[in-house]
């Protein structure tokens, strides 16, 4: 008996099964594979029903539905080019990703109930003024402490500095950067409720923002503002409908679109020269927005362990391979080397360097994984790996223990400029660069 499809198989299968059947040339043409929310698959064969006979049609149907099992629609899985019907997804297919499947092209659209922010093209530019957005794959890096000390370092130069904090579900800026009657009343999660519901005017506005006492310049939009904690059994109510669409006009309005609205926003008042965004570790719905939507300049942080570079090599697979553009992205994006060791330099930059293709203008071009690559076992040996034509774009933060519990608020010595800069230094001065701070 033979095994069951899966869904990494689905896909080579689908035109294995066609290919078996189809008497001309499928590569001679390009078609629109529809994957639905379930995984099921569809094809629209890029040839008039004139050239794709009833009976090759029908042979089409029945091959694809034995051979794919589940992972077939239901009901006419391929469909000709001129079927009733279906103008409207290949006018669609016209900005979807391009996938090459043994030598043949398919458009897909791929259905997600959730995840569709990750199918967005890359919006490369802020509408405004710059945008800094730091992710991680795994929490504990020190993503939020670099992404404070950035704060203070940009305020003590005169930059108006504005801090969002993303990462709804461990948030941190808030009590990170501000005393406890320095919250505001609401926050980035309440802001995703009521936009909405009861609307967002400018007086909800200036309630999301706290003013830090740690220096002049530094605003922040908690996650939860002081409302949530006085009512700590509404949080995860309200987290659960944070990330939903919203229905305005007949029209839904994705979790990205939302946050981006958000920016613009406080951006609009006038009152900031830079805007720092504290993602949520993760691959989650909501590191779609800071990643690809927000034209953010990206800081992807992570520590020389193989968990790191397993998340990376997925995320950046997927966008160079799964989004039009997405490869443009390298444009945007630095790896962050967090608590790195003094001698371990060279070895995680051909780490880091292994994330990047030797392909020139692509991101990553992995190889298909297997088994034993998900032990996360690094090599016996620390032997060279292949480099890009250029190494990485990489920023080290070092493993400084005075920074395992960071709280300025309650322990200013850790803004002190000669122990921030030698811990900190490589981010201080891309920050210096990125912001043009030494003309």
């Amino acid at each position: 008996m033979s095994p069951p499809i899966r869904f990494d198989d689905s896909l080579p299968q689908l035109v294995a099964s066609l290919k078996a059947v189809y008497p001309g040339d499928l590569a001679a043409a390009e078609h629109i594979v529809i994957r639905d929310f379930e995984g099921r698959l569809a094809v629209i064969l890029h040839f008039l029903e004139a050239d794709l006979t009833a009976d090759v049609l029908e042979r089409l149907n029945i091959a694809v539905a034995k051979d794919l099992g589940p992972y077939a629609r239901p009901e006419d899985p391929v469909r000709a080019w001129d079927t009733l019907g279906i103008s409207r997804l290949i006018e669609e297919s016209k900005t979807a990703p391009v996938l090459q499947i043994d030598s043949v092209n398919f458009r897909l659209l791929d259905r997600r109930i959730v995840g569709a922010d990750w199918m967005m093209s890359p919006v490369l530019e802020p509408d405004a003024i710059p945008r800094i957005a730091f992710i991680s794959i795994k929490g504990g890096v020190g993503r939020s402490t670099a992404l404070s000390i950035a704060a203070t370092h940009l305020a003590q130069a005169g930059l108006r500095v504005l801090t969002v904090d993303l990462d709804l579900e461990a948030p941190g800026l808030g009590s990170t950067l501000l005393k406890p009657d320095e919250l505001p009343t609401y926050g980035v999660v309440d802001w995703l409720v009521e936009n909405g519901l009861s609307g967002i005017d400018g007086t909800f506005r200036a309630d999301c923002i706290g003013k830090s006492s740690l220096l002049d310049g530094i605003s922040v939009v908690p996650a939860f503002g002081s409302q949530t904690r006085a009512h700590p059994a509404d949080a995860l109510a309200k987290i659960a409908r944070a990330s939903l669409e919203d229905m305005r006009n007949g029209n839904s309005i994705p979790l990205h679109a939302q946050l981006h609205e958000m920016l613009k926003s406080f951006e609009a008042t006038g009152d900031y020269d830079v805007v720092l965004i504290d993602g949520r570790a993760g691959l989650h719905e909501t590191t779609a927005a800071p990643v690809l939507a927000l034209g953010a300049k990206l800081l992807l942080f992570g520590i020389n362990e193989p968990q790191t570079f397993l998340g990376y090599t997925f995320l950046l697979a997927h966008i160079r391979e799964r989004i039009p553009g997405g490869a443009k992205l390298e444009e945007n994006a630095w790896f962050v080397q967090a608590k790195a060791d003094p001698g371990d330099a060279e070895i995680a930059q051909e780490r880091f360097n292994a994330l990047w293709s030797n392909e020139e203008g692509s991101l990553l071009k992995p190889e298909r994984l297997g088994p034993d690559d998900l032990d996360l076992i690094w090599a016996d040996n620390d032997a060279s790996v292949p480099s890009p034509k250029e190494p990485v774009p990489l920023i080290r933060i070092l493993n400084d223990e005075r920074y395992r519990s960071f709280n300025p608020v309650e322990n200013r010595v850790q803004l002190d400029e000669q122990l921030v800069r030698s811990t900190f230094g490589g981010l201080l001065e891309w920050l210096d660069e990125q912001m043009e701070l030494n003309k």
